[in-house]
């Protein structure tokens, strides 16, 4: 979900079980096989806030099942859990309402057996897992609404050109206003989370899916409280064309170039800046599992454009086909990860960006969105949740309600 400050998540060595590990119990049928795990979480020796981590949820979430095992450490970080054998991710997170703090961690995919844990050489690691915990302060732009799943055309056939995304200032009363020029957005490759494998992780970079797109210069800014709607591929209405109704001709920009087949603006939408990350001649959103980033490249649009030598890389282990553009995890300001399912899914955000994902449960082309949790509302302006962990951040399968340009 956000990448604000960025004290980036470690994982204990001999624990290299960070890549593997851990959950709650008491589901274990009696007479199961099942194993024990010790988890110890960390906060970063230079915090200095003193956070309860008796507060945080360790959750195991089976691959092959949307079973779950959930429980909570002691005031130390400490907890010990039967689990039985299988495929496991893992997630740490808790959310301080107070002061607007999140703490997260993750691992990706691991195996667990009767015996222990598998490591990538076959053999079995130690059954203490240390996981240091990624903080999280609030963060003024956020998602707060995707719509990526798609609808249907009135005559019944799937419909995919009436997306969006809306982009929130979440400071709340006396918050920064914040200007939109040179910011981007993208999506992270591999498009879906059902691809197999993703073939960076554990890397400090991310690539971009084919195109990203940059909000041009001209003073755009957004107040504590504003919004603004980005049309993915039309920015006209949607009305007649679709059962989603939507008038994205009132969107405030639009993903629009001249070069790309598909595309199309409304009079009063500006379009936004569409630079090449690959081939293709339109942006391919996936329908089913995008994971969307804000970003800003830290020495500005060109000269990271300029760089081709350092951002533009083959996939690992290639040297031929396609190149990719690439952003470090500190330059995004908000991500969030979208799954089919839990199971089988592939992790492509960090925790320092998004500790876990949100899914939809409706089928594809339902016309619904995912739509971030109103936490509160002061002097009128509402505030959003925001822990960096999209499965409590977001609502899914919510009715699209964009808060478009109005008359």
């Amino acid at each position: 979900m956000k990448a604000r400050l960025h004290i980036f998540q470690t994982i204990a060595v001999a624990t290299i079980a960070a890549a593997f590990l851990l959950g709650a119990c008491e589901m274990v049928p009696k007479g199961s096989l099942w194993t024990e795990v010790e988890i110890a979480l960390e906060l970063p020796q230079e915090l200095d806030v003193d956070l309860d981590l008796s507060q945080v949820e360790i959750r195991l979430q089976a691959k092959a099942s949307p079973v779950a095992y959930v429980t909570n450490p002691d005031g130390q970080g400490k907890a010990r859990i039967r689990v039985q054998p299988g495929r496991y991710d893992l997630l740490a997170s808790a959310y301080y309402k107070a002061t607007r703090i999140a703490v997260n961690a993750n691992c990706p995919e691991f195996l667990l057996t009767e015996k222990g844990i598998v490591g990538d050489d076959g053999g079995l690691l130690p059954s203490i897992i240390t996981l240091n915990l990624e903080v999280a302060i609030p963060n003024e732009l956020v998602f707060r609404e995707i719509y990526y799943h798609g609808s249907s055309t009135l005559e019944g056939a799937s419909y995919t050109k009436d997306r969006y995304l809306e982009i929130y200032n979440n400071a709340g009363p006396g918050g920064r206003t914040v200007t939109l020029d040179s910011l981007c957005v993208s999506t992270i490759y591999p498009y879906n989370s059902t691809t197999g494998n993703n073939p960076w992780k554990g890397l400090d970079t991310l690539a971009l899916a084919q195109m990203f797109w940059m909000f041009p210069k001209g003073g755009y800014t957004l107040a504590p409280g504003e919004s603004c709607v980005v049309a993915l591929v039309s920015a006209v209405d949607h009305s007649s064309r679709a059962t989603s109704g939507l008038q994205l001709n009132k969107a405030h920009f639009g993903a629009y170039a001249d070069h790309l087949s598909g595309h199309e603006i409304s009079a009063g939408v500006t379009p936004m800046v569409c630079y090449m990350a690959g081939q293709g001649n339109t942006w391919a959103v996936s329908i089913h599992s995008p994971a969307v980033v804000l970003f800003k490249p830290e020495m500005g649009v060109d000269a990271y454009r300029a760089d081709e030598t350092t951002w533009e890389r083959y996939e690992p282990g290639k040297t031929s086909g396609t190149k990719y553009w690439h952003i470090a995890k500190g330059w995004i300001i908000d991500g969030v990860e979208c799954a089919d399912s839990p199971e089988q899914s592939i992790k492509r955000l960090p925790a320092s960006v998004d500790a876990s994902y949100v899914y939809m449960r409706s089928p594809h082309y339902s016309g619904k969105c995912i739509t971030r949790v109103l936490e509160d509302t002061i002097d009128g302006i509402r505030i959003y949740k925001d822990t960096n962990n999209s499965a409590a951040d977001f609502t899914p399968d919510a009715t699209p309600s964009p808060n478009l340009k109005r008359p």
